[in-house]
Protein backbone atom coordinates (compact mmCIF):
# COMPACT_ATOMS: atom_id res chain seq x y z
CA UNK A 1 0.00 0.00 0.00
CA UNK A 2 1.80 3.34 -1.05
CA UNK A 3 1.54 6.77 0.18
CA UNK A 4 -1.31 7.93 -1.56
CA UNK A 5 -3.54 4.70 -0.32
CA UNK A 6 -2.75 5.55 3.29
CA UNK A 7 -3.80 9.30 2.61
CA UNK A 8 -7.18 8.41 1.28
CA UNK A 9 -8.09 5.99 3.95
CA UNK A 10 -6.94 8.31 6.68
CA UNK A 11 -9.10 11.31 4.86
CA UNK A 12 -11.85 8.72 5.11
CA UNK A 13 -11.58 7.73 8.21
CA UNK A 14 -11.74 11.11 9.77
CA UNK A 15 -14.76 12.40 7.56
CA UNK A 16 -16.48 9.09 9.04
CA UNK A 17 -15.73 10.75 12.85
CA UNK A 18 -17.07 14.23 11.40
CA UNK A 19 -20.17 13.04 10.10
CA UNK A 20 -20.73 10.67 13.52
CA UNK A 21 -19.57 13.35 15.55
CA UNK A 22 -21.90 15.66 14.08
CA UNK A 23 -25.16 13.97 14.97
CA UNK A 24 -24.27 14.99 18.50
CA UNK A 25 -23.98 18.56 17.79
CA UNK A 26 -26.06 22.05 17.28
CA UNK A 27 -26.12 23.77 14.10
CA UNK A 28 -23.54 26.09 15.52
CA UNK A 29 -21.27 23.53 16.75
CA UNK A 30 -21.76 21.34 14.02
CA UNK A 31 -20.46 24.08 11.71
CA UNK A 32 -17.51 24.90 14.14
CA UNK A 33 -16.32 21.21 14.25
CA UNK A 34 -16.54 20.93 10.49
CA UNK A 35 -14.45 23.57 10.02
CA UNK A 36 -11.76 22.10 12.22
CA UNK A 37 -11.71 19.03 10.15
CA UNK A 38 -11.61 20.75 6.74
CA UNK A 39 -8.72 23.16 8.15
CA UNK A 40 -7.56 19.46 8.93
CA UNK A 41 -8.24 17.78 6.38
CA UNK A 42 -5.58 20.96 4.14
CA UNK A 43 -2.84 20.11 6.65
CA UNK A 44 -2.83 16.60 5.77
CA UNK A 45 -3.37 17.50 1.85
CA UNK A 46 -0.05 19.58 2.31
CA UNK A 47 2.31 17.09 4.30
CA UNK A 48 1.16 14.33 2.01
CA UNK A 49 4.41 13.94 0.77
CA UNK A 50 6.72 11.00 1.29
CA UNK A 51 9.11 13.69 2.49
CA UNK A 52 6.77 15.23 5.10
CA UNK A 53 5.90 12.15 6.00
CA UNK A 54 9.04 11.05 7.06
CA UNK A 55 9.89 14.25 8.61
CA UNK A 56 6.53 14.17 10.89
CA UNK A 57 7.66 10.24 11.89
CA UNK A 58 11.14 11.13 12.83
CA UNK A 59 9.13 14.45 15.25
CA UNK A 60 6.71 12.03 16.66
CA UNK A 61 9.63 9.74 17.30
CA UNK A 62 11.76 12.38 19.10
CA UNK A 63 8.36 13.56 21.19
CA UNK A 64 7.87 10.01 22.05
CA UNK A 65 11.49 10.04 23.53
CA UNK A 66 10.92 12.81 24.96
CA UNK A 67 7.59 11.75 26.52
CA UNK A 68 9.40 8.18 27.76
CA UNK A 69 12.04 10.10 29.49
CA UNK A 70 10.04 11.90 31.72
CA UNK A 71 7.75 9.19 32.49
CA UNK A 72 3.87 10.39 31.36
CA UNK A 73 2.77 8.41 29.03
CA UNK A 74 0.76 10.17 25.98
CA UNK A 75 1.44 13.88 27.14
CA UNK A 76 3.69 16.36 26.23
CA UNK A 77 5.84 17.80 29.37
CA UNK A 78 4.00 21.22 28.96
CA UNK A 79 0.45 19.44 28.62
CA UNK A 80 1.24 17.20 31.78
CA UNK A 81 2.10 20.59 33.90
CA UNK A 82 -0.93 22.44 32.58
CA UNK A 83 -3.50 19.59 32.75
CA UNK A 84 -1.88 19.10 36.31
CA UNK A 85 -2.41 22.69 37.48
CA UNK A 86 -5.67 23.37 35.64
CA UNK A 87 -7.21 19.96 37.46
CA UNK A 88 -5.55 20.99 40.74
CA UNK A 89 -7.30 24.84 40.78
CA UNK A 90 -10.32 23.59 40.28
CA UNK A 91 -10.19 20.36 42.61
CA UNK A 92 -8.79 22.30 45.07
CA UNK A 93 -11.70 25.48 44.45
CA UNK A 94 -14.53 23.05 44.75
CA UNK A 95 -13.24 21.79 47.99
CA UNK A 96 -12.98 24.77 49.60
CA UNK A 97 -15.75 26.52 48.13
CA UNK A 98 -17.78 22.70 49.61
CA UNK A 99 -16.26 23.51 52.89
CA UNK A 100 -16.89 27.17 52.88
CA UNK A 101 -20.99 26.29 52.22
CA UNK A 102 -21.39 23.23 54.11
CA UNK A 103 -22.62 24.57 57.12
CA UNK A 104 -24.69 27.11 55.70
CA UNK A 105 -26.35 23.77 54.10
CA UNK A 106 -26.38 22.38 57.28
CA UNK A 107 -28.14 25.52 58.85
CA UNK A 108 -30.64 26.01 56.04
CA UNK A 109 -29.43 29.57 55.58
CA UNK A 110 -28.69 29.20 52.24
CA UNK A 111 -32.41 28.21 51.69
CA UNK A 112 -33.16 32.13 52.70
CA UNK A 113 -30.06 33.53 51.98
CA UNK A 114 -28.70 32.59 48.71
CA UNK A 115 -26.61 35.28 48.23
CA UNK A 116 -24.16 33.21 50.45
CA UNK A 117 -23.23 31.20 47.16
CA UNK A 118 -21.68 34.33 46.18
CA UNK A 119 -20.01 35.29 48.93
CA UNK A 120 -18.66 31.83 49.39
CA UNK A 121 -16.21 32.80 45.93
CA UNK A 122 -13.81 35.16 48.02
CA UNK A 123 -10.35 35.82 47.74
CA UNK A 124 -9.56 33.25 50.38
CA UNK A 125 -10.80 30.37 48.16
CA UNK A 126 -8.78 31.27 45.25
CA UNK A 127 -6.20 31.95 47.63
CA UNK A 128 -5.93 28.57 48.46
CA UNK A 129 -6.99 26.76 45.00
CA UNK A 130 -3.86 28.57 43.31
CA UNK A 131 -1.56 27.34 46.30
CA UNK A 132 -3.03 23.57 45.46
CA UNK A 133 -2.80 23.84 42.04
CA UNK A 134 0.94 25.78 42.24
CA UNK A 135 2.26 22.80 43.98
CA UNK A 136 0.90 20.35 41.50
CA UNK A 137 1.57 21.74 38.58
CA UNK A 138 5.17 23.32 39.32
CA UNK A 139 6.27 20.47 40.47
CA UNK A 140 5.54 18.45 37.27
CA UNK A 141 6.94 21.16 35.41
CA UNK A 142 10.34 20.95 37.32
CA UNK A 143 10.63 17.23 37.45
CA UNK A 144 10.29 17.36 33.41
CA UNK A 145 12.61 19.89 33.60
CA UNK A 146 15.37 17.95 35.80
CA UNK A 147 14.71 14.90 33.89
CA UNK A 148 15.81 16.64 31.20
CA UNK A 149 18.81 18.62 32.40
CA UNK A 150 20.42 16.04 34.90
CA UNK A 151 18.96 12.56 33.96
CA UNK A 152 16.02 9.93 33.52
CA UNK A 153 15.43 6.86 35.05
CA UNK A 154 17.68 6.06 37.74
CA UNK A 155 18.35 9.47 39.17
CA UNK A 156 15.16 10.78 39.84
CA UNK A 157 16.58 11.05 44.03
CA UNK A 158 17.47 14.13 42.96
CA UNK A 159 15.28 15.64 40.10
CA UNK A 160 12.20 14.75 42.92
CA UNK A 161 14.50 16.61 45.48
CA UNK A 162 14.82 19.67 43.60
CA UNK A 163 11.42 19.66 41.99
CA UNK A 164 9.90 19.20 45.76
CA UNK A 165 11.88 21.97 46.57
CA UNK A 166 11.36 24.43 43.86
CA UNK A 167 7.31 23.86 43.90
CA UNK A 168 7.12 24.20 48.11
CA UNK A 169 9.47 26.98 47.93
CA UNK A 170 6.95 29.45 45.06
CA UNK A 171 2.75 27.70 45.94
CA UNK A 172 3.19 28.58 49.64
CA UNK A 173 3.41 32.25 49.27
CA UNK A 174 0.21 32.06 47.17
CA UNK A 175 -1.45 31.31 50.25
CA UNK A 176 -2.79 34.43 52.07
CA UNK A 177 -4.26 32.81 54.97
CA UNK A 178 -1.74 32.55 57.52
CA UNK A 179 -2.52 30.95 59.98
CA UNK A 180 -3.87 27.70 56.99
CA UNK A 181 -0.55 28.25 55.70
CA UNK A 182 1.17 27.58 59.46
CA UNK A 183 -0.98 24.39 59.73
CA UNK A 184 -0.19 23.11 55.97
CA UNK A 185 3.72 23.74 56.83
CA UNK A 186 3.55 22.01 59.91
CA UNK A 187 1.53 19.24 58.77
CA UNK A 188 4.00 18.73 55.75
CA UNK A 189 6.51 18.69 58.42
CA UNK A 190 5.46 16.01 60.54
CA UNK A 191 4.69 13.79 57.48
CA UNK A 192 8.27 14.55 56.23
CA UNK A 193 9.74 13.67 59.62
CA UNK A 194 7.55 10.49 59.73
CA UNK A 195 8.26 9.11 57.00
CA UNK A 196 11.83 9.97 56.53
CA UNK A 197 12.91 8.23 59.38
CA UNK A 198 11.07 5.47 58.17
CA UNK A 199 12.93 5.22 55.11
CA UNK A 200 16.11 5.45 56.57
CA UNK A 201 15.62 2.94 59.05
CA UNK A 202 14.77 0.81 56.32
CA UNK A 203 17.88 1.22 54.85
CA UNK A 204 20.07 1.23 57.46
CA UNK A 205 17.71 -2.56 57.97
CA UNK A 206 18.57 -3.20 54.36
CA UNK A 207 22.34 -2.31 54.47
CA UNK A 208 22.63 -4.77 57.16
CA UNK A 209 21.12 -7.42 55.41
CA UNK A 210 23.81 -6.68 52.97
CA UNK A 211 26.69 -6.47 55.18
CA UNK A 212 25.07 -9.92 56.98
CA UNK A 213 24.88 -11.87 53.07
CA UNK A 214 28.16 -10.64 52.55
CA UNK A 215 30.01 -12.04 55.74
CA UNK A 216 27.69 -15.20 54.96
CA UNK A 217 29.19 -15.69 51.66
CA UNK A 218 32.71 -14.98 52.83
CA UNK A 219 31.97 -17.46 55.04
CA UNK A 220 30.34 -19.73 52.68
CA UNK A 221 33.49 -19.58 50.01
CA UNK A 222 36.29 -20.28 53.08
CA UNK A 223 34.33 -23.54 54.07
CA UNK A 224 34.15 -24.48 50.44
CA UNK A 225 37.63 -24.11 50.41
CA UNK A 226 38.64 -25.76 53.46
CA UNK A 227 36.49 -28.95 52.27
CA UNK A 228 37.98 -28.81 48.99
CA UNK A 229 41.76 -29.00 50.15
CA UNK A 230 40.91 -31.77 52.80
CA UNK A 231 38.93 -33.84 49.79
CA UNK A 232 40.71 -35.07 46.67
CA UNK A 233 38.24 -35.03 44.55
CA UNK A 234 36.36 -31.93 45.79
CA UNK A 235 33.58 -33.61 47.34
CA UNK A 236 31.90 -32.78 50.68
CA UNK A 237 30.48 -35.99 51.75
CA UNK A 238 33.53 -37.80 50.90
CA UNK A 239 34.81 -39.97 54.05
CA UNK A 240 38.35 -39.29 55.24
CA UNK A 241 40.18 -41.80 57.12
CA UNK A 242 44.05 -41.32 58.27
CA UNK A 243 46.56 -43.39 59.60
CA UNK A 244 47.39 -41.14 62.40
CA UNK A 245 46.26 -41.81 66.14
CA UNK A 246 42.79 -39.97 66.99
CA UNK A 247 41.83 -40.62 63.52
CA UNK A 248 38.93 -42.38 63.37
CA UNK A 249 38.20 -43.91 59.95
CA UNK A 250 34.78 -42.70 60.13
CA UNK A 251 35.34 -39.26 60.55
CA UNK A 252 34.02 -37.51 57.57
CA UNK A 253 34.41 -33.82 56.14
CA UNK A 254 30.69 -32.44 55.57
CA UNK A 255 29.81 -29.03 54.76
CA UNK A 256 26.71 -27.63 56.54
CA UNK A 257 25.31 -24.21 57.25
CA UNK A 258 26.49 -25.34 60.64
CA UNK A 259 30.26 -25.17 59.37
CA UNK A 260 29.86 -21.75 58.11
CA UNK A 261 28.40 -20.09 61.03
CA UNK A 262 30.78 -21.22 63.40
CA UNK A 263 33.48 -18.49 62.52
CA UNK A 264 33.60 -15.30 64.80
CA UNK A 265 32.04 -13.06 62.27
CA UNK A 266 29.12 -15.70 62.04
CA UNK A 267 28.51 -15.09 65.65
CA UNK A 268 28.95 -11.23 65.82
CA UNK A 269 26.71 -10.83 63.00
CA UNK A 270 23.98 -13.00 64.84
CA UNK A 271 24.58 -11.33 67.80
CA UNK A 272 23.94 -7.80 66.39
CA UNK A 273 20.78 -9.41 64.39
CA UNK A 274 19.08 -10.00 67.19
CA UNK A 275 19.87 -6.34 68.54
CA UNK A 276 18.03 -5.28 64.85
CA UNK A 277 15.32 -7.53 65.62
CA UNK A 278 14.97 -5.94 68.74
CA UNK A 279 15.33 -2.25 67.47
CA UNK A 280 12.70 -3.26 64.94
CA UNK A 281 10.16 -5.27 66.91
CA UNK A 282 10.05 -1.44 69.23
CA UNK A 283 9.99 0.60 66.64
CA UNK A 284 6.84 -1.33 65.12
CA UNK A 285 5.14 -2.20 68.26
CA UNK A 286 6.37 0.93 70.78
CA UNK A 287 7.43 3.89 69.11
CA UNK A 288 3.66 5.41 68.28
CA UNK A 289 3.22 4.70 72.05
CA UNK A 290 6.16 6.54 73.19
CA UNK A 291 5.81 9.80 70.69
CA UNK A 292 2.33 10.15 71.59
CA UNK A 293 2.86 10.33 75.55
CA UNK A 294 5.73 12.63 74.94
CA UNK A 295 3.52 14.72 72.62
CA UNK A 296 1.11 14.49 75.18
CA UNK A 297 3.15 15.72 78.28
CA UNK A 298 4.57 18.74 75.74
CA UNK A 299 0.69 19.70 75.10
CA UNK A 300 0.11 19.31 79.13
CA UNK A 301 2.73 21.56 80.16
CA UNK A 302 2.56 24.27 77.73
CA UNK A 303 -1.47 24.32 78.32
CA UNK A 304 -1.03 24.75 82.28
CA UNK A 305 2.13 26.79 82.02
CA UNK A 306 2.37 28.79 78.81
CA UNK A 307 -1.65 29.22 78.01
CA UNK A 308 -1.15 31.95 75.93
CA UNK A 309 0.89 30.36 73.40
CA UNK A 310 -2.21 28.15 72.49
CA UNK A 311 -4.11 29.38 69.99
CA UNK A 312 -7.78 30.60 70.72
CA UNK A 313 -9.66 27.67 68.61
CA UNK A 314 -7.65 24.87 69.80
CA UNK A 315 -8.06 26.21 73.59
CA UNK A 316 -11.73 26.48 72.91
CA UNK A 317 -11.86 22.65 71.43
CA UNK A 318 -9.76 21.07 74.84
CA UNK A 319 -11.88 23.67 76.73
CA UNK A 320 -15.36 21.81 75.49
CA UNK A 321 -13.87 18.26 75.20
CA UNK A 322 -12.13 18.57 79.31
CA UNK A 323 -15.07 19.70 80.41
CA UNK A 324 -13.86 23.04 81.63
CA UNK A 325 -16.25 25.42 79.53
CA UNK A 326 -19.33 23.77 81.43
CA UNK A 327 -17.94 25.23 84.71
CA UNK A 328 -16.15 28.57 83.18
CA UNK A 329 -18.36 29.82 80.00
CA UNK A 330 -15.76 31.05 77.88
CA UNK A 331 -13.45 32.00 80.79
CA UNK A 332 -11.60 28.46 80.39
CA UNK A 333 -8.00 30.13 79.48
CA UNK A 334 -8.62 32.10 82.75
CA UNK A 335 -8.70 28.90 85.10
CA UNK A 336 -5.18 27.65 83.28
CA UNK A 337 -3.74 30.71 83.92
CA UNK A 338 -4.60 30.42 87.73
CA UNK A 339 -2.94 27.32 88.14
CA UNK A 340 0.29 28.62 85.73
CA UNK A 341 0.13 31.59 88.63
CA UNK A 342 -0.13 29.63 91.68
CA UNK A 343 2.76 27.35 90.92
CA UNK A 344 5.09 30.10 89.28
CA UNK A 345 4.55 32.03 93.17
CA UNK A 346 4.93 29.04 95.09
CA UNK A 347 8.83 28.90 93.20
CA UNK A 348 9.48 32.55 93.26
CA UNK A 349 8.70 33.01 97.39
CA UNK A 350 10.47 29.18 98.26
CA UNK A 351 7.38 28.11 99.70
CA UNK A 352 6.28 25.29 97.31
CA UNK A 353 3.23 23.85 99.51
CA UNK A 354 2.05 27.52 98.58
CA UNK A 355 -0.28 25.77 96.54
CA UNK A 356 -2.10 24.51 98.99
CA UNK A 357 -5.79 25.78 100.43
CA UNK A 358 -5.04 26.76 103.82
CA UNK A 359 -6.90 25.18 106.72
CA UNK A 360 -9.87 26.99 108.21
CA UNK A 361 -10.14 28.47 104.68
CA UNK A 362 -12.40 27.23 101.79
CA UNK A 363 -10.92 27.02 97.95
CA UNK A 364 -13.44 30.24 97.48
CA UNK A 365 -12.09 32.31 99.78
CA UNK A 366 -8.03 31.73 98.93
CA UNK A 367 -8.66 32.09 95.19
CA UNK A 368 -10.38 35.45 96.12
CA UNK A 369 -6.56 36.49 97.17
CA UNK A 370 -4.85 35.65 93.63
CA UNK A 371 -5.53 38.46 91.50
CA UNK A 372 -6.21 36.49 88.31
CA UNK A 373 -8.94 34.66 89.32
CA UNK A 374 -11.46 36.93 90.06
CA UNK A 375 -13.13 36.00 87.05
CA UNK A 376 -13.52 32.83 87.87
CA UNK A 377 -14.85 32.54 91.89
CA UNK A 378 -18.17 32.33 90.61
CA UNK A 379 -18.07 28.79 89.59
CA UNK A 380 -16.73 27.61 92.94
CA UNK A 381 -19.33 26.78 96.20
CA UNK A 382 -19.19 28.54 99.55
CA UNK A 383 -18.77 25.79 101.49
CA UNK A 384 -15.95 23.24 99.23
CA UNK A 385 -12.26 23.23 100.65
CA UNK A 386 -9.86 21.95 98.35
CA UNK A 387 -6.58 20.35 99.31
CA UNK A 388 -5.02 21.84 95.90
CA UNK A 389 -6.05 25.19 94.00
CA UNK A 390 -5.43 22.84 90.97
CA UNK A 391 -7.61 20.44 92.41
CA UNK A 392 -10.45 23.51 92.66
CA UNK A 393 -10.21 24.51 89.31
CA UNK A 394 -10.04 20.93 87.74
CA UNK A 395 -13.47 19.61 89.88
CA UNK A 396 -14.87 22.49 91.58
CA UNK A 397 -18.06 20.90 92.66
CA UNK A 398 -16.44 18.09 94.90
CA UNK A 399 -13.72 17.90 97.07
CA UNK A 400 -13.07 14.49 95.85
CA UNK A 401 -10.50 13.68 93.17
CA UNK A 402 -11.99 10.51 92.93
CA UNK A 403 -15.38 11.93 91.96
CA UNK A 404 -14.19 14.36 89.96
CA UNK A 405 -12.67 11.84 88.02
CA UNK A 406 -15.65 9.77 87.42
CA UNK A 407 -17.75 12.88 86.55
CA UNK A 408 -14.93 13.71 83.55
CA UNK A 409 -14.94 10.49 82.58
CA UNK A 410 -19.22 10.33 82.30
CA UNK A 411 -18.85 13.94 80.54
CA UNK A 412 -16.33 12.85 77.86
CA UNK A 413 -17.66 9.74 76.80
CA UNK A 414 -20.72 10.49 75.06
CA UNK A 415 -19.10 13.73 73.88
CA UNK A 416 -15.98 11.27 71.86
CA UNK A 417 -18.77 9.24 70.78
CA UNK A 418 -20.76 12.53 68.78
CA UNK A 419 -17.43 12.97 67.11
CA UNK A 420 -16.33 9.37 66.44
CA UNK A 421 -20.14 7.68 65.61
CA UNK A 422 -20.28 10.61 62.40
CA UNK A 423 -16.65 10.44 61.25
CA UNK A 424 -16.32 6.76 61.38
CA UNK A 425 -19.45 6.25 59.15
CA UNK A 426 -18.69 8.86 56.75
CA UNK A 427 -15.70 6.75 56.19
CA UNK A 428 -17.90 3.87 55.79
CA UNK A 429 -20.14 5.40 53.12
CA UNK A 430 -17.24 7.01 51.23
CA UNK A 431 -14.64 4.14 51.60
CA UNK A 432 -15.98 0.50 52.44
CA UNK A 433 -19.38 0.42 50.42
CA UNK A 434 -19.09 -2.39 48.63
CA UNK A 435 -18.06 -4.71 52.19
CA UNK A 436 -21.31 -2.57 53.69
CA UNK A 437 -23.88 -4.01 50.89
CA UNK A 438 -22.20 -7.67 51.65
CA UNK A 439 -22.49 -8.10 55.08
CA UNK A 440 -24.06 -4.82 55.96
CA UNK A 441 -24.97 -6.58 60.37
CA UNK A 442 -21.12 -7.39 60.57
CA UNK A 443 -19.92 -3.45 59.01
CA UNK A 444 -22.15 -2.15 61.55
CA UNK A 445 -20.74 -4.22 64.61
CA UNK A 446 -17.22 -2.77 63.44
CA UNK A 447 -18.30 0.42 63.16
CA UNK A 448 -20.01 0.05 66.84
CA UNK A 449 -16.87 -1.30 68.31
CA UNK A 450 -14.06 1.09 66.32
CA UNK A 451 -16.47 4.09 67.80
CA UNK A 452 -16.75 2.82 71.48
CA UNK A 453 -12.67 1.88 71.16
CA UNK A 454 -12.17 5.59 70.45
CA UNK A 455 -14.34 6.95 72.87
CA UNK A 456 -12.97 4.91 75.57
CA UNK A 457 -9.04 6.15 74.22
CA UNK A 458 -10.25 9.89 74.29
CA UNK A 459 -11.99 9.13 77.64
CA UNK A 460 -9.06 7.61 79.39
CA UNK A 461 -6.48 10.26 77.83
CA UNK A 462 -8.83 13.32 79.53
CA UNK A 463 -9.44 11.78 82.52
CA UNK A 464 -5.91 10.44 82.68
CA UNK A 465 -4.10 14.19 82.27
CA UNK A 466 -6.57 15.95 84.62
CA UNK A 467 -6.78 13.60 87.22
CA UNK A 468 -3.43 12.12 87.00
CA UNK A 469 -1.94 15.43 87.73
CA UNK A 470 -4.41 15.35 91.01
CA UNK A 471 -2.78 12.00 91.55
CA UNK A 472 0.82 13.61 91.36
CA UNK A 473 -0.01 16.17 93.40
CA UNK A 474 -0.64 14.07 96.89
CA UNK A 475 2.83 11.57 95.26
CA UNK A 476 4.82 14.59 95.81
CA UNK A 477 2.80 16.96 98.56
CA UNK A 478 3.04 19.63 96.77
CA UNK A 479 2.63 21.15 92.83
CA UNK A 480 5.44 20.40 90.82
CA UNK A 481 6.55 20.92 86.97
CA UNK A 482 7.40 17.28 86.97
CA UNK A 483 3.95 15.90 87.82
CA UNK A 484 2.01 17.40 85.13
CA UNK A 485 4.80 16.02 83.15
CA UNK A 486 4.32 12.75 84.60
CA UNK A 487 0.25 12.85 84.01
CA UNK A 488 1.43 13.52 79.98
CA UNK A 489 3.49 10.93 79.86
CA UNK A 490 1.30 8.59 81.76
CA UNK A 491 -2.00 9.29 79.70
CA UNK A 492 -0.47 9.01 76.24
CA UNK A 493 -0.41 4.87 76.86
CA UNK A 494 -4.27 5.11 77.01
CA UNK A 495 -3.07 4.97 73.22
CA UNK A 496 -3.09 1.13 73.82
CA UNK A 497 -6.75 0.76 73.99
CA UNK A 498 -6.91 2.01 69.82
CA UNK A 499 -5.93 -0.13 67.20
CA UNK A 500 -2.51 -0.41 65.94
CA UNK A 501 -3.10 0.85 62.49
CA UNK A 502 -4.43 3.85 64.51
CA UNK A 503 -1.93 4.51 66.62
CA UNK A 504 0.59 5.91 64.63
CA UNK A 505 -2.25 8.78 63.26
CA UNK A 506 -2.88 9.61 66.48
CA UNK A 507 0.77 9.82 67.83
CA UNK A 508 1.53 11.88 64.35
CA UNK A 509 -1.84 14.41 65.39
CA UNK A 510 -0.32 15.16 68.69
CA UNK A 511 3.10 15.59 67.61
CA UNK A 512 1.99 17.92 64.88
CA UNK A 513 0.52 19.94 67.94
CA UNK A 514 3.53 19.23 70.48
CA UNK A 515 5.97 20.77 67.52
CA UNK A 516 3.90 23.92 67.36
CA UNK A 517 3.37 24.22 70.98
CA UNK A 518 7.36 23.28 71.72
CA UNK A 519 8.40 26.16 69.35
CA UNK A 520 6.23 28.69 70.51
CA UNK A 521 6.99 28.37 73.73
CA UNK A 522 10.44 28.68 72.84
CA UNK A 523 9.73 31.33 71.14
CA UNK A 524 8.33 32.98 74.31
CA UNK A 525 11.08 31.98 76.51
CA UNK A 526 13.91 33.67 74.01
CA UNK A 527 15.23 30.27 73.12
CA UNK A 528 15.14 31.02 69.85
CA UNK A 529 13.35 33.54 67.57
CA UNK A 530 11.10 32.95 64.45
CA UNK A 531 13.05 33.48 61.14
CA UNK A 532 11.66 35.73 58.37
CA UNK A 533 10.06 33.29 55.80
CA UNK A 534 10.80 30.37 57.62
CA UNK A 535 7.75 28.86 57.12
CA UNK A 536 8.65 28.64 53.54
CA UNK A 537 12.01 27.30 54.08
CA UNK A 538 10.41 24.20 55.93
CA UNK A 539 7.19 23.76 53.52
CA UNK A 540 9.91 23.49 50.83
CA UNK A 541 12.32 21.41 52.44
CA UNK A 542 9.39 18.91 53.59
CA UNK A 543 7.74 18.97 50.13
CA UNK A 544 11.03 18.05 48.53
CA UNK A 545 11.99 15.24 51.25
CA UNK A 546 7.98 14.04 50.51
CA UNK A 547 8.39 13.74 46.91
CA UNK A 548 11.94 11.94 47.13
CA UNK A 549 10.35 9.15 48.51
CA UNK A 550 7.03 9.03 46.88
CA UNK A 551 8.68 9.14 43.50
CA UNK A 552 11.06 6.55 44.26
CA UNK A 553 10.22 4.57 47.43
CA UNK A 554 6.43 4.76 47.31
CA UNK A 555 6.08 1.80 49.62
CA UNK A 556 7.64 3.65 52.30
CA UNK A 557 4.03 5.41 52.80
CA UNK A 558 1.36 4.57 54.28
CA UNK A 559 -1.37 2.44 51.96
CA UNK A 560 -3.86 5.39 52.40
CA UNK A 561 -1.41 8.56 52.76
CA UNK A 562 0.40 7.34 49.65
CA UNK A 563 -2.99 6.51 47.37
CA UNK A 564 -3.83 10.71 48.33
CA UNK A 565 -0.21 11.64 47.33
CA UNK A 566 -1.43 9.70 43.62
CA UNK A 567 -4.46 10.98 43.59
CA UNK A 568 -3.02 14.56 43.88
CA UNK A 569 0.36 14.31 42.08
CA UNK A 570 -0.33 11.54 39.82
CA UNK A 571 1.85 8.56 38.34
CA UNK A 572 5.01 10.84 37.08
Amino acid sequence: MDIADTTYLLNSFIEAIARVTSYALTDREKESVVRGFRQFHQRLERISSSTSLRQLAIESKKRHDDTAKCHHEGKTCPQNAIRGFIKAFVVGFAVKYGLDTAPHLVSLRLFTQPSLLLRAISRDTLSFASFLSAVIGSYKAFLCAMRRIHGGKGNDYTNALVAGMLSGLIAIKLDRNRSRRAAITLYMVSRALQYGCVWLFNRWAARRQLKKDTIRGKAMKRAHSEISMASPSGHSDLRMSAAGPGNSPSARVKWSPETVDNSKEAKRETSNEEVTRQITRFVRNHAPTALLSVSVAVIVCTLVFHTDVIPRGYMNFLSRTAGYERFYPRKAPIALKTIAYDIRRGYETGNQLNSRVPQGMTTKEHMSTIPIARDIIGALSDNIRHDYTACGIFHPKTSSCRVGMLSTALHCFPIALKVYMPLNAAVLVLFKRGQFLKDPRGMLLKLLKSSARSSIFFTLLVTGIINGACGMRRLFGRETYFGYIAAGLLSGLSVLVEAPSRRVELAMYCFLRALESGWDVGVKLNWWANLRHGEVALFSAAMGILMTIYQNDPTTIGLTYHSVLTRIFGRN
